[in-house]
């Protein structure tokens, strides 16, 4: 037997759920409401703010709702410089009516906004089936669905003026004949109109062999022969200039086939304006240059008439082309034929239909809209311009990449990157022009522009299903079921240069929304449990690694097991102390907690430390979670008064700090003055006030911190009548404590000695500003049984005073007299107080039998 006597070497080392004995010195059991801060030690966390509530529905119970409300998550976007948090369902609700499907928070103001639905009807999607992916689009919100994929409409311009043709006469020959061929789309009756035009040289010899010699007048009757044939060749040339004129081709050809029942035709200029056919051809009897058919397919833009019919489109492609291009015909003064000139144009134009909600703030901040599409957020209101979405004006449906990947399937992701909206369906990855948001078609298919909408996929991301991302290092980080990928963000994306490499392979890590926090990126993941829930959840990290453009991936709770109930569904991160706080669909009314300290200029973490918040019952079922100013925001959907006494469900947002040092309010969540409306004051001195609510006096007073349940409001308050209610806070009192692993004797190898037995006399806990605490024992049964309790006070100190809240800074003995692996000892702190434990020593026996080497 020896006598040992020894410290924790910390006691902000968190939880782990290793084997006692392999645990790093300070790390616990079990730390609830209590804060690891590597500056003063574990500290109680402060209380809660409620900055705003409001009244949802008619309801007494939560229990059919907690399934839906789970399914809440937290967007946060700015707008007009204030910040904000829309609260939406991510998945089909089991009661979609029970509680609404969009909240929305103003951080900047501390208040709740309404939500309307511009459409109700076309926003059922929504509602129902829950929303799929989101993100900031300029001053709106892009909202796409889970259960509707993006839909378009074919306007097919082609097929629309497919009947409809020209035979242009380009110009005239001698001694050709023009042949104009078709059938009549109507009935199929075929149709031939053929016209020849005169010979150059009047076909006939000049012959006076008839006028006899011996005439008196010969000579005169020669010269009239003469004359005449003269004037006969004169007529010819002139005929014969006049029928190789396109207007007369072109009149005899219409004319012709006027002449046999074809009606459909009229003349401007050298060409013939046709309709209601299915087939034309042109031949001028020689190489085709002087007379075309101009239909709906040519090889050479070249060869395209000067008239034609309005917004005719017409095919080009040569032999050498891979995709067509289509020319359309705009006539100058808009009638339906005549002169104009040619564009490029799309043979179909695709319209995107329904493809995203929008949402936007309305002009005096007070209300959040939501529209199917860009059409019905405007008609809501004058407030709002969003652009309709753009169609397609080149190429036709049939081209590669002619219409967008994600129409007609769901939207796994939206982001927005390099000035593009990134639109993710499965795992093809799709960019919008630059700028142009609501295009999704490129401008021309006669060249690639750097600006023109990109689609691509990584290699091996074809079967891979892409639903979250962060911006990290300038890169787009893209969290896939199977993989993780990246888009460079140190070029421009174009479509010649669009490049999406896969960088890890962390499978199932979708569920929850990846967080960036300094040069880490947080992503969550889970595995199947045994235990109370069917997920344990795991966090790991991302950083940047020694190499160039190859990140390092580690778990950060390898030293945890099931700790974290349920799949990790939502992060948020502050960095006084640097802190994630992660949701988790197994846990319901809190949070859990990691703090760390990085070392400067190496790889290496300081410290760290896991750790959970527990809320009262009364703040209902987390929501959402968010930060703003290195405060956290969480949001609950709960009751307005205690069970079987409650009428309405209520969402709350109340704020955390995690500033340790802060004694300026009282120990409690969801904290209001007395003065203020909200849930505590709407039921005071009533039957519907919570058994765990308390008021407790403000700072400006010397009673700071004394306290009493508000169901004793009255006879409370009655022994201080010189504080008015301004002066006090209300809230909820939330359990604080921490059960260290008890020590165990080591080797001069720092290795755990388990062959020996240590019987620990006592503990000696060293607190800072705290005003006292409970310690209770925990047997190896699990049961537990109080010890002591520390008051805070201590004799001759000037703040031992009579109706004070003493804040103490000392030593408190715990004896205990047990072996270290027959107990646990648990801190717990006093309801409305703080603790704050710095160090803890304790003093055994050691049993051994033999001699450690």
């Amino acid at each position: 037997m020896a006598k040992v006597v020894g410290s924790y070497a910390s006691v902000t080392r968190g939880v782990s759920e290793q084997v006692p004995q392999d645990r790093h010195p300070g790390q616990m059991w079990e730390q609830v409401n209590m804060i690891s801060d590597p500056v003063v030690g574990c500290a109680r966390r402060p209380g809660s703010l409620l900055t705003d509530y409001k009244v949802l529905t008619a309801a007494s119970s939560l229990d059919s709702l907690k399934a839906d409300i789970r399914m809440y998550r937290t967007f946060t976007f700015f707008h007009n410089s204030k910040e904000y948090a829309l609260l939406y369902r991510s998945d089909v609700a089991a009661c979609p009516a029970a509680l609404p499907a969009f909240l929305c928070y103003c951080k900047t103001d501390s208040r709740f906004l309404s939500v309307v639905l511009a459409d109700p009807d076309g926003m059922a999607p929504w509602v129902t089936g829950g929303v799929s992916a989101l993100c900031t689009v300029g001053d709106y919100i892009a909202i796409a669905a889970n259960k509707l994929g993006p839909g378009y409409s074919l306007d097919d311009r082609f097929a629309g003026h497919n009947m409809r043709g020209v035979a242009w006469v380009r110009g005239g020959a001698y001694s050709r004949t023009y042949t104009l061929k078709i059938t009549r789309r109507s009935d199929g009756v075929q149709f031939t109109a053929a016209y020849t035009t005169m010979a150059s040289s009047y076909p006939y010899l000049l012959n006076t062999s008839d006028i006899p010699s011996s005439a008196p007048d010969y000579q005169k009757q020669i010269n009239d022969r003469v004359n005449d044939y003269n004037s006969k060749v004169n007529q010819w040339i002139g005929d014969a200039q006049a029928s190789i004129q396109p207007q007369n081709i072109a009149e005899k050809l219409r004319a012709a086939l006027q002449s046999q029942g074809f009606t459909n035709c009229d003349r401007r200029g050298g060409t013939v304006i046709l309709d209601n056919i299915s087939f034309m051809s042109c031949d001028d009897g020689g190489d085709g240059t002087t007379f075309r058919a101009v239909f709906n397919t040519l090889d050479d833009v070249g060869k395209l008439s000067s008239i034609h019919w309005n917004d005719k489109p017409i095919q080009i492609k040569s032999n050498t082309q891979v995709d067509p291009y289509y020319m359309v015909f705009k006539t100058d003064t808009g009638e339906g034929y005549g002169t104009g000139k040619w564009v490029e144009g799309p043979a179909q134009v695709v319209q995107p239909g329904q493809v995203f909600a929008v949402g936007g703030i309305t002009k005096d901040g007070d209300t959040f809209a939501i529209g199917s599409g860009p059409a019905q957020l405007n008609a809501y209101s004058t407030d709002f311009q969003v652009p309709k979405f753009a169609g397609s004006v080149c190429g036709d449906k049939d081209q590669t990449g002619a219409i967008p990947y994600f129409f007609g399937k769901r939207i796994s992701l939206l982001a927005m990157f390099q000035d593009r909206l990134v639109i993710v369906s499965d795992g093809t990855v799709f960019m919008s022009r630059t700028g142009d948001y609501f295009n999704f078609f490129r401008k021309t298919m006669l060249s690639v522009h750097d600006d023109d909408p990109i689609q691509a996929y990584a290699l091996g991301a074809a079967d891979d299903v892409i639903t979250r991302c962060v911006t990290y290092n300038k890169n787009l980080f893209l969290f896939g079921l199977r993989n993780q990928y990246t888009i460079p963000g140190n070029v421009a994306a174009s479509p010649a240069n669009i490049t999406i490499s896969p960088v890890a392979a962390e499978r199932d890590a979708i569920l929850c929304q990846p967080v960036v926090h300094g040069n880490i990126v947080f992503y969550g993941s889970q595995v199947a449990s045994n235990g109370d829930v069917p997920y344990s959840g795991i966090i790991n990290q991302f950083q940047l690694g020694l190499f160039q453009d190859i990140p390092e991936t580690f778990q950060i709770s390898k030293q945890l097991s099931r700790y974290i109930k349920g799949r990790p569904t939502e992060m948020a991160t502050v960095s006084a102390p640097p802190a994630l706080l992660v949701r988790a669909d197994g846990y319901d009314n809190g949070f859990y907690v990691y703090t760390y300290l990085d070392a400067p200029g190496t790889q290496q973490r300081e410290f760290d430390s896991w750790s959970r918040w527990e809320f009262s019952d009364a703040l209902g079922i987390v929501a959402g979670v968010s930060s703003y100013q290195q405060k956290l925001l969480s949001f609950t959907i709960a009751l307005d008064a205690r069970a079987g006494q409650a009428s309405n469900a209520i969402v709350m947002c109340n704020e955390f700090s995690l500033d340790t040092a802060d004694r300026t309010r009282p120990y409690l969540d969801s904290m209001r003055p007395m003065n203020q409306g909200g849930p505590i004051l709407s039921k005071l001195n009533t039957p519907g006030m919570w058994n765990d609510a308390y008021a407790a006096i403000g700072a400006t007073h010397d009673e700071f911190l004394l306290n009493g349940k508000l169901t004793s409001w009255t006879s409370f308050t009655s022994q201080y009548p010189a504080i008015p209610a301004a002066d006090y806070w209300g809230g909820f009192d939330y359990p604080s404590y921490v059960v260290p692993t008890p020590p165990y004797v080591r080797d001069s190898n720092d290795k755990a000695i388990v062959n020996g037995r240590l019987v620990i006399n006592k503990y000696t806990a060293s607190f800072t500003n705290s005003s006292g605490c409970i310690v209770n024992m925990i047997d190896k049964t699990g049961a537990e049984r109080h010890l002591v309790s520390y008051a805070g006070r201590q004799v001759g100190h000037s703040n031992n005073l009579v109706g004070r809240v003493p804040i103490s800074t000392t030593n408190f003995p715990v004896p205990v007299g047990r072996s270290n692996i027959e107990h646990k000892i648990k801190f717990i702190a006093k309801v409305g107080l703080p603790m704050t434990i710095s160090a803890i020593e304790w003093v055994g026996q050691f049993f051994t039998s033999g001699r450690r080497v």
